[in-house]
């Protein structure tokens, strides 16, 4: 809602103060959804990912009867059994918890890799037009409206150094304290 009332915003500023800049925007979310290319990424990881949702369940399971036969049977089983099977339950609860950081972690997990592997090609094709068609119809910026993001803007716009070079002069004035 922020990003909507941001962008709602930057257009309302820009219209006042614009002289003659053309804003777009797009949706990137739709244009994803429309490519079949990101479809079939998208399809791809999640079903890689659905394979070791398995896996972990499967051993998230062995470890719940393992926990389960072992409170049956903890009164009757020597101290030595007891350390054995507690600490086949420490290795199998340690073993999830490193399968889960290692796969589905963020922002590092194998699954977000993947993924953004798989889909830093086509982030880029889409770019590139995006890119082509704010050339062609001299758009000054183009943002997207489902992320809240300037994708495109031209250079003559940016202030950043300016304020960067008023900042450096103000901080090197000697202070009238």
């Amino acid at each position: 809602m922020k990003k909507i009332f941001l962008i709602i915003y930057l257009l309302a500023f820009s219209f006042l103060y614009s002289e003659g800049q053309k804003i777009g925007y797009v949706d990137i979310q739709y244009i994803m959804s429309q490519n079949e290319d990101a479809r079939l990424a998208h399809a791809d990881v999640e079903k890689e990912a659905n394979r070791l949702k398995v896996e972990y369940e499967t051993k998230a399971i062995l470890l719940d009867s393992l926990m389960r036969d072992y409170q049956s049977l903890e009164m009757m089983l020597a101290d030595e059994m007891k350390l054995e099977k507690q600490q086949k339950m420490q290795e199998l609860s340690l073993e999830l918890e490193n399968f889960q950081m290692k796969y589905f972690g963020q922002p590092n997990g194998e699954i977000y890799l993947m993924l953004a592997e798989r889909m830093a090609p086509i982030e880029q094709l889409i770019m590139s037009a995006i890119e082509e068609v704010a050339a062609e119809k001299a758009y000054d910026y183009v943002l997207d409206v489902s992320q809240g993001f300037i994708l495109h803007a031209l250079e003559s716009w940016n202030l950043t150094q300016l304020v960067i070079d008023k900042l450096n002069k103000i901080s090197s004035e000697p202070s009238t304290d």
